[in-house]
């Protein structure tokens, strides 16, 4: 009887503790700006999409200006964090590939995700001039150089 309880107990306790496993997550979207930013963020919203279809990219933040340039940082699945290098260069060559002619910058360090959080954010609610805004991708494409 004893036996039975205890072996009733850890059955329930992994049941419940496997329950989630199937790897299904939701689908994220990136934030399009294209319809009502200062500058036009047709190529940074496509480039999203491109990044975003890696099974390694979780999340996703871009802006583009208009010198041509790309700017990416990708947020990565915990346990793929081991493979930063190869992801970096898998993105950069996907979107590279589609827009040959613009400079494209990938980063996955956390800092430029936080500053690229908030461009996207005063460019949606149309908070930032364009000089003010070529200005800050600047200091960034600086910091994502090293």
């Amino acid at each position: 009887m004893r036996m039975t309880k205890a072996g009733i107990f850890f059955l329930c306790i992994i049941l419940t503790g496997c329950q989630n496993l199937t790897g299904a997550t939701p689908d994220v979207k990136p934030m399009t700006l294209s319809s009502n930013a200062v500058v036009e963020q047709d190529q940074a919203d496509e480039a999203k999409e491109i990044v975003l279809s890696m099974e390694e990219v979780v999340e996703i933040k871009g802006v583009s200006n208009n010198d041509n340039r790309i700017y990416l940082a990708p947020r990565v699945k915990h346990f793929d964090r081991f493979r930063l290098k190869e992801i970096r260069k898998s993105g950069y060559d996907s979107v590279k590939k589609r827009f040959p002619e613009a400079t494209v910058f990938l980063s996955t360090d956390q800092k430029i995700y936080m500053e690229l959080e908030k461009l996207e954010t005063e460019l949606k609610n149309q908070t930032i001039s364009e000089e003010r805004l070529n200005k800050r991708l600047t200091k960034l494409e600086e910091m994502m150089r090293g």
